[in-house]
């Protein structure tokens, strides 16, 4: 009964951690996304009424229609809204996955579930989070050192706060 709890207890902690780790993901994208859409609206909105109003400031605005000409262009390279939507689907597939390993635990805790069964459910939902956790060559994320600590931090800090998992 040990080895099989101790092995659920690392897929839970895996499964939050990639959670917090897609979360973390999702928040910087929706800033990028959210940042370049805010300049083109400047840009595009702002520019009509600025030729005729500053007219001393025309080069200024020149440069802001061009940088949200140059943003418009490049927009399809860098696809931050799909990712966004990648991601959140992906985000919410692991808490799903998530909430049936924590069903899992308190079965295992509370034996209302026998270690056999656990077994087979365990690797069942092994392999639906590795395929959730796997990601194609045209979504493939980087996460920084910095966001993988903090999703570190998060998923210790739930664990223990929310299920009491050390």
């Amino acid at each position: 009964m040990a080895k099989i709890k101790e092995q659920l207890k690392k897929e839970i902690y895996d499964c939050r951690f990639h959670a917090d780790l897609m979360s973390l993901k999702v928040k910087e994208l929706r800033t990028y996304d959210t940042s370049l859409n805010v300049v083109l609206a400047i840009a595009s909105s702002g520019s009509i009424a600025s030729w005729t109003i500053w007219d001393e400031y025309a080069i200024y605005w020149g440069g802001l229609i061009a940088l949200s000409q140059l943003i418009t262009a490049l927009k399809p390279i860098f696809p931050f809204h799909k990712h966004v939507h990648t991601l959140n689907h992906r985000c919410y597939k692991q808490e799903l996955l998530f909430l049936e390993l924590i069903e899992m635990w308190q079965n295992l805790n509370d034996k209302s579930e026998n270690e056999s069964t656990i077994k087979t459910r365990l690797s069942y939902l092994t392999k639906q989070i590795n395929e959730n956790e796997f990601f194609d060559d045209d979504d493939g994320f980087e996460f920084s050192k910095r966001m993988q600590d903090k999703a570190q931090s998060m998923t210790e800090d739930f664990l223990v706060t929310k299920y009491n998992i050390k």
